[in-house]
């Protein structure tokens, strides 16, 4: 029986009083594209961090590849990183560097390989996401969807099995949302990665999803509400579920946490989502 990509059983992290990740299990096998979602401050972002191991939980297990990361040195943790990729929500570009410097940096930072070689996965990944001849433009001089496109490009320069994903169409308009999605399933299907995607965008979701999980808030906060394969999310019989890949106002999630939210943002407050 082969060892599942990630594992993740009975994680708890609390904040103080608060706690903001209660209980969550699940597993992510090989091939897959686990789509983690639900409503802000349900702890998506949160839970994304603990994986990846930059933040400690309060109690439980996560594996990665079979390797608990929550008790890993941070030269364990580092080398384990080299076999996955980070796209971030805002592409977390270095203003001061090209395109193809951005790109060049996991593998000027963590191989050995001359510069000719870095020259050519640099153009070779920049190709990828369609982007040739962007590489000596700086990322102030490119449009958004296309500091998107550079960082999904970044995330897989040095050929990760695994993806992760922030909320990687946040900001874009539709066609460009198809656009990122199609880069996600290309390589996901062609380079045979496994994929974990941070998402509110249910449109996106479903087109790229093989397996999905919903986070509740409320009296719900930081458990998975729901889990299961796309179809299966289409035809729960959850109201908090159907309310929120259906976009509605009504319904068990209450409008006073958007507010809630909107006002956190507008104050400047951090949200646990974002610690």
């Amino acid at each position: 029986m082969s060892v599942p990509v990630i594992e993740v059983r009975d994680l708890a992290r609390k904040f103080g009083d608060r706690t903001v990740l209660n209980g969550i299990s699940f597993t992510v096998e090989k091939g897959d594209t686990l789509i983690i979602m639900g409503g802000s401050g349900c702890g998506k972002s949160t839970l994304l961090r603990h994986i990846i191991g930059s933040m400690r939980p309060t109690s439980g297990s996560i594996k990665i590849y079979g390797e608990e990361v929550t008790a890993m040195s941070p030269a364990a943790l580092d080398k384990l990183r080299l076999r996955f990729g980070m796209n971030f929500q805002f592409g977390a570009l270095l203003q001061s560097l090209t395109v193809g410097q951005n790109v060049a940096l996991p593998l000027l930072e963590n191989s050995r390989v001359s510069p000719d070689i870095v020259d050519l996965v640099v153009k070779l990944k920049l190709e990828l996401v369609g982007l040739t001849g962007f590489e000596h433009l700086k990322p102030a001089e490119i449009s958004g969807g296309m500091r998107k496109r550079v960082g999904l490009a970044r995330a897989v320069a040095l050929d990760p099995e695994l993806l992760f994903s922030d909320e990687p169409t946040s900001g874009l308009d539709p066609i460009m949302t198809a656009v990122i999605d199609q880069l996600t399933l290309d390589l996901t299907r062609k380079l045979d990665m496994t994929a974990v995607v941070v998402t509110h965008d249910m449109v996106s979701a479903f087109r790229i999803g093989t397996k999905m999980i919903m986070l509740g808030t409320g009296k719900m906060q930081g458990k998975i509400i729901a889990m299961g394969t796309p179809d299966e999310i289409r035809k729960s019989d959850s109201p908090e579920v159907q309310q929120f890949i259906n976009g509605q106002p009504d319904g068990p999630i209450p409008l006073k946490l958007a507010r809630e939210d909107y006002l956190e943002r507008l104050l400047g407050q951090p949200r646990p989502e974002d610690l």
